[in-house]
């Protein structure tokens, strides 16, 4: 049973590390947490503290890389998604400037050729989830999203798509979605 939970817990941790510094995207603290647990019951045994010192260092070790894991910013998609997160439905959109200052505001994109800020509105298609979203032109010529904010953590090529978009009726958030690059 022990050895099941070692490895139960060693696959899930390389999933974790895997999934945090391969894909950028964190993963919830309870997994993190259910990781741990699997680790400490694979170690602890029902003896004197003493007689498994040796244990208890690599427990210790392990949680000391899973905190790691779970609380250092790898990318500046963490904290990103960290504050995309605080932004509740009901919230008036100067709450949600205040969450997102110090992030970049606007898709990034330039408009679709032959749009300016006249034309009739096109319609956005986010592939792989299925979103759609009507669109116009900025006066400076950037896509732009209708009745939304969209904010992003980065002009890195890795990320420069990463979008966070707060939909908006009446001054009000009415949803909040983030759509990876």
């Amino acid at each position: 049973m022990r050895i099941a939970f070692m490895t139960i817990a060693s696959l899930a941790l390389a999933w974790l590390a895997f999934y945090e510094l391969g894909f950028a995207y964190p993963a919830a603290w309870w997994l993190y947490l259910s990781v741990a647990l699997m680790f400490a019951a694979a170690l602890i045994r029902h003896l004197p503290v003493r007689q498994q010192l040796g244990r208890l260092g690599v427990l210790i070790a392990i949680i000391v890389f899973i905190l790691q894991l779970y609380f250092v910013d790898w990318t500046t998609r963490k904290p990103f998604l960290r504050d995309l997160d605080r932004i509740q439905v009901g919230m008036t959109e100067s709450e949600v400037r205040h969450i997102m200052e110090g992030y970049l505001e606007g898709t990034g994109w330039p408009a679709l050729p032959g749009s300016n800020p006249t034309n009739a509105p096109g319609t956005l298609n986010i592939v792989g989830s299925g979103s759609q979203y009507s669109t116009a032109t900025s006066p400076t010529g950037q896509l732009t999203i209708r009745d939304s904010l969209v904010f992003r953590h980065s002009n890195d090529g890795a990320f420069n798509s990463d979008w966070g978009i707060i939909s908006l009726s009446s001054g009000k958030v009415i949803s909040v979605e983030f759509h990876p690059d």
